[in-house]
């Protein structure tokens, strides 16, 4: 285990001998009657936990002692004294006082327990855990495990671990590890580590963990193993043997860490790296990577590539019909290329074409057949949006290029010589490329176009007519309650309530209407009335047999009355309401920079109230309101959410690395914004736990929110793929960690989807085949798998309905 890593674990463990520092309290006050309260802990169960808190640190602590060159057995405070590093020495040094404070309460507690046999008070309490394999009262699976070590087994610290056998059979997972990996403990028990192993699993690294361990030493390393419903994460990974009194090896303990959301943010960072991060199209430094892997004297045309009138485009329609019309033409040209052509974006609208194979005598006819295919880019109009379309052409200049011989910058001078010299002399009628160089071009047919740019298209939109705004008490407020759906096991306990405002007559109307017009008094009127009614609804529910929750909306501005906090307390002990049931939304609507903001937050968190980030990605949400404020869920924006319709594969690397931030902090993740079949299916293979969006559930009237339940089916429960963006993202999951599909391709949901979806002889079942193969033949056809899919999912919403 590296340092960073250690710094993390200690302050981990640190948070739970707080909480076992403040759970003395209670194990040394005299009982209380069951009537008043949860009995308080007995110290003998805190005393177990902090042993347990030992021992499955002691693993790491040895490897780090190793690496600064101390005994294997060395404690915290040898490793204090020995730390290369004051800030080390107290880091450990605090840690270890916190260890010996509580030593030392339990110590004295143990009078209250058994005052025959306890030690004088004060006196630390040195106590070693039982050994895995040692004499014990049993345990499920495990006869040498006492059942009140597993009663508490390592689910004190975050990581996942696993105890084993000699033979690496597991007799012990706590609850963090099958938390990770989606297997319960009774599924893992007798079974042997390699179940987490699958086709990605590095066989180099496999071999090195197998030998280690054959000599009885540590191993450390990463590897990519397989979440019970086949999905794969990068784990970091530490195993350790446990010797008996002989220094035989009875037992393995490993450690284990998801680092998928730091592997998948380094390929990110590797790809935005050498990437156009509008195109996705390799940049300068991806094209001179090309450029310098490619074999001593191969010869390519390199060709400049630029679209006719573009500034125009932009003028006209403004930047984003610009962007719009650059992603569109790299779609384009690239899906008209060879194999073994290569385009690169370098800025504006200038791609690089390198055309491979292309020798002297034979470069007019290699090139023009190259770019015969090419013009069927500019063949048919690019839609801008907003009912306006296009048409563009292009010019090319290109250079006869030789790897090892030629510098990229002086081969992209000749060609852009050569396009300078087409544009203003050329016969745009007859060629729309030149090539410079010893070979004269000749006239080529057929295939110049000149650009039209059409004035934008329809009439202007036009705006509603204006709704009246609510004024002081004069609109009558309802709630309408919109589910939120659990995506694992399809069921609803939680209710968003929605305020609707009613005035002299005219339809209900929605927050973004009505919310600018009210002042900071009128907004907290509103709150305190939403969540009158809310609680209501749900006393009635419960009345009836049926339990929910329910969120509301909580204005930045409110939390400024002192009184805010009072408000809800006296709401739900008025309607008898347990305070874990009621979610209270933060809105993007307003910073919060004020100490008493703050304050009501944390108060009205310990009251029991549960705190949720709305709209992240949007407004005020940034990571230090998260990181600072004491929210246990965050809902992900809709328009975040919808951006998986046009940009889908970035979409989804940061979807996924907010769902495992949320996984890490142990926070409820709801995406809101499913709005059809395919966000909701793409939604549920990132498994968040939580979705809403009108395609799962419309907003309800009250009284129609038990019938509507009752009957509620999850789209999904059979697992199949149903849409392009569903496949896309089933298929992206493995492609972003390198990885083939698990399992056989017959029983892959992919197969039975392409197999309805790919026309015979389809690349993409050729892709797909090679997903199910060798580790090491998948990671570029699943790239190309995924820009398939990915411009198949964007024609799919391009042909939806629009309402």
């Amino acid at each position: 285990m590296g340092i960073t890593e250690l710094t993390v674990t200690l302050w981990q463990e640190r948070r739970v001998l707080e909480e076992l520092l403040a759970a003395t309290g209670q194990a040394l006050a005299p009982p209380r009657d069951s009537a008043q309260g949860e009995a308080p802990r007995a110290a003998s169960d805190l005393r177990e936990e902090l042993g347990l808190i030992r021992l499955a640190r002691d693993v790491e602590l040895a490897a780090v002692a190793q690496e600064w060159g101390l005994g294997p057995a060395t404690g915290l405070a040898g490793l204090a004294a020995g730390a290369p590093t004051d800030s080390w020495r107290w880091v450990l040094d605090s840690h270890h006082q916190a260890l010996t404070d509580l030593e030392v309460r339990l110590g004295a507690g143990r009078a209250a327990e058994a005052p025959d046999t306890t030690p004088p008070a004060g006196s630390p309490v040195q106590e070693e855990p039982p050994r895995p394999g040692g004499d014990g009262d049993g345990g499920p699976g495990s006869p040498g495990l006492p059942d009140s070590l597993l009663g508490h087994a390592l689910n004190a610290v975050s990581e996942g671990s696993l105890i084993t056998d000699a033979a690496q059979d597991i007799v012990y997972a706590n609850a963090a590890f099958t938390a990770i990996t989606g297997y319960t403990s009774e599924e893992l028990l007798g079974k042997n580590c390699r179940i987490l192993q699958g086709p990605g699993s590095d066989r180099v690294t496999l071999a090195a963990m197998s030998s280690r361990l054959q000599r009885g030493e540590t191993f450390r390393g990463n590897i990519l193993n397989y979440r019970k419903n086949g999905s794969p994460f990068w784990n970091a990974l530490t195993v350790s043997p446990l010797r008996d009194d002989e220094g035989r090896i009875t037992h393995f303990v490993s450690i284990q860490r998801d680092i998928t959301a730091q592997v998948a943010l380094q390929e990110e960072l590797r790809f935005l790296a050498l990437h156009d991060p509008l195109t996705g199209l390799p940049n300068r430094s991806g094209l001179e990577q090309r450029l310098g892997t490619a074999p001593a004297a191969t010869d390519v045309a390199l060709g400049v590539i630029r679209f006719d009138n573009f500034r125009h485009v932009s003028d006209t329609f403004g930047r984003h019909a610009g962007d719009a019309l650059l992603r569109e033409m790299a779609h384009r040209l690239k899906s008209n290329l060879r194999t073994t052509d290569f385009l690169a974006r370098i800025g504006g609208d200038e791609f690089i074409l390198l055309i491979a194979g292309v020798d002297d005598a034979e470069a007019q006819r290699q090139i023009g057949s190259v770019a015969a295919r090419l013009h069927r880019a500019v063949e048919t109009p690019v839609p801008l949006g907003g009912g306006n379309s296009v048409q563009v052409g292009m010019s090319m200049g290109l250079a006869l290029h030789r790897a090892g011989r030629d510098g990229f910058d002086d081969s992209r001078r000749r060609a852009e010589a050569a396009l300078s010299d087409r544009t203003v002399h050329g016969d745009r009628g007859r060629q729309w490329w030149s090539l410079a160089g010893p070979v004269d071009p000749s006239p080529h047919p057929g295939s110049g176009t000149s650009a039209t740019v059409p004035g934008p298209g329809g009439s202007a939109r036009r705006a509603g007519d204006p709704v009246p705004a609510p004024h002081g008490p004069a609109g009558t407020l309802s709630l309408v309650l919109q589910p939120v759906v659990d995506l694992r096991t399809g069921k609803v306990d939680l209710l968003e309530a929605l305020a609707r405002v009613s005035i002299d007559g005219h339809p209900p109307m929605g927050p973004a209407d009505f919310l600018p017009a009210l002042a900071a008094q009128e907004v907290d009127q509103l709150f305190q009335d939403a969540l009158e009614q809310a609680l209501s609804h749900l006393a009635r529910w419960d009345r009836s047999g049926r339990v929910f929750r329910v969120s509301v909306n909580l204005s930045p501005s409110t939390l400024l009355d002192p009184g805010c906090t009072g408000w809800v307390a006296s709401a739900l002990e008025r309607h008898g309401i347990a305070p874990d049931r009621l979610v209270l939304e933060l809105l993007e609507t307003g910073a919060i920079t004020s100490p008493v903001q703050v304050a009501a937050l944390w108060n009205l968190r310990t009251l029991g109230v549960c705190l949720a980030m709305d709209d992240l990605g949007s407004g005020y949400s940034s990571l230090q309101r998260l990181s600072v404020l004491p929210f246990s869920a965050v809902k992900i924006d809709g328009a975040l959410t919808a951006q998986l319709r046009t940009r889908p594969v970035r979409t989804l690397t940061i979807l996924a690395m907010l769902v495992q931030m949320g996984r890490d902090l142990d926070w409820d993740v709801i995406i809101e914004g499913l709005e059809d079949a395919a966000l909701t299916e793409a939604a549920r293979i990132l498994a968040p736990p939580y979705g809403q969006g009108y395609f799962l559930a419309p907003p309800l009237e009250p009284a129609d929110v038990p019938a509507w339940v009752e009957v509620f089916a999850p789209p999904g429960a059979d697992g199949g793929l149903e849409t392009f963006l569903g496949a896309l993202a089933y298929t992206w999951q493995f492609t972003r960690l390198r990885s083939p599909h698990p399992g056989p391709q017959d029983r892959c949901p992919l197969t039975a989807f392409l197999d309805a979806h790919a026309e015979p002889g389809s690349p993409a079942l050729h892709w797909h085949g090679l997903q199910h193969g060798p580790a090491e033949d998948a990671p570029e056809p699943g790239a190309r798998l995924v820009d398939w899919l990915a411009d198949r999912s964007i024609e799919e919403y391009a042909r939806l309905p629009l309402n």
